[in-house]
């Protein structure tokens, strides 16, 4: 499913690991990645951020995610912690040492150390008083982030 993408454009879309492999692999073609998260409470203004150079690898890769030369506030880089990392689908609770501190991971994403992002989770309506399952954006410095939920995600 996530291969090959899924749903409706305008509403809960996901692009699919082959179409981003598509977009992405283009020799000297490099391709920069947006993402902007919205929070309809006024926790926090949209956050917006910025990385020059995005990359998902192919199949035989596991659709290694390259990302670097982020733009912006640095407390608000989530993503960066995630460089490497093969894309994965996680469904239920996984092995403590893996997702830091026993959190349960959610959907399919590029998870790593401890789950600093996942926009491909569960949207939830609720705030959550333990570690992520819905969709995550970890800001630096700020623990409160790891239990806000999210009203639109948008990679652009």
């Amino acid at each position: 499913e996530y291969e090959r993408g899924f749903g409706t454009a305008g509403e809960s879309f996901w692009i699919g690991l082959k179409n981003l492999r598509a977009l992405t692999s283009y020799p000297n073609n490099q391709q920069a990645l947006r993402i902007e998260l919205r929070k309809a409470d006024g926790w926090q203004k949209t956050i917006v951020v910025d990385y020059k150079k995005f990359q998902v690898g192919s199949k035989k890769e596991n659709y290694k995610l390259t990302i670097d030369e982020y733009g912006g506030q640095g407390k608000d880089d989530a993503l960066s912690d995630h460089k490497g990392a093969d894309f994965s689908v996680k469904d239920s609770k996984t092995k403590p040492e893996e997702d830091c501190n026993g959190g349960i991971l959610s959907g399919g994403w590029w998870f790593k150390r401890c789950n600093e992002a996942n926009l491909n989770a569960y949207k939830l309506d609720f705030r959550l008083k333990t570690k992520p399952l819905p969709i995550t954006w970890h800001i630096k410095g700020d623990t409160e982030s790891y239990h806000k939920s999210y009203d639109k995600v948008e990679m652009k």
